[in-house]
């Protein structure tokens, strides 16, 4: 299944469409993996960040019923990890029932056998995972992005040991002064234990910022359906905030010219 590519330069002839970029708004979660189900969507918002998901994920040249999802490792080099789209391998039977999207199945199954290897999932998410009936595929937000997109993502307090982010209240406001004015964004916001809609851990994708209103507008993956709450409000709900601004990746695009 895998393949270590020194070269970061990848043929994109048959990189995934925008039509599959589309389909990652109408994707729902099924499993835990809120993480990257909403990372996927908050990088489809923006014009690098659908170029990087044309690189990342590919259908094999020789066979086009193979996604082939290129991750960053440690050392920066890119590997490759094929997945069938359409027949079910492994242990991942009851994801392929579940998860209709093969774009972001391919990626579930592309990371967990990424983490087989690295093993780089953090210890929380390790411990957490133990009382999860089915065990996939719970992670950080900030460590996946850097896995897919080989580029460090702007966070606030997303391993700190905070409740939520009343006490980075200057730090976000700034934060999202610069969304509101760069609306070309990739950011996701996270909860901790706290719960919100009946859910501990979870991620949001943050769709728009409307300081004169002082609301937010965040997504959730498992109804798919955008919510308003004000600033205050999310100060007291999220405990982190995690992503891109269109330019941030301007490094890896300008890679695969």
């Amino acid at each position: 299944m895998l393949n270590s590519l020194k070269s970061f330069g990848i043929n994109c002839i048959n990189a995934i469409s925008d039509k599959d970029i589309a389909s990652i708004e109408h994707a729902k979660q099924f499993v835990s993996d809120c993480y990257l189900i909403s990372t996927l969507e908050a990088l489809s918002h923006t014009a690098n960040g659908q170029k990087i998901l044309k690189n990342q994920i590919q259908y094999d040249s020789k066979n086009p019923n193979i996604i082939n999802c290129f991750l960053y490792n440690s050392k920066g080099e890119k590997e490759k990890y094929s997945v069938p789209a359409d027949i079910a391998q492994g242990n991942y039977e009851k994801l392929y029932k579940i998860q209709p999207n093969k774009i972001i199945r391919s990626l579930d199954i592309s990371i967990a056998e990424f983490e087989k290897r690295h093993k780089t999932k953090p210890w929380i998410c390790r411990l957490t995972g133990l009382f999860r009936e089915y065990k996939f595929e719970n992670n950080l937000p900030s460590l996946f992005m850097k896995t897919l997109t080989g580029i460090e993502p702007r966070v606030i307090a997303e391993k700190n040991f905070n409740i939520n982010l009343t006490g980075y209240k200057k730090e976000v406001m700034e934060l999202l002064a610069r969304i509101e004015k760069e609306p070309s964004h990739s950011f996701i916001l996270g909860t901790g234990i706290k719960k919100f809609n009946n859910r501990r851990w979870h991620v949001y994708v943050l769709q728009d910022v409307n300081l004169k209103n002082n609301t937010i507008t965040v997504k959730e993956k498992r109804s798919n359906q955008p919510q308003i709450m004000d600033i205050d409000t999310a100060l007291k709900t999220f405990k982190y905030i995690a992503g891109y601004f269109n330019s941030d990746l301007d490094t890896t695009v300008h890679l695969h010219r």
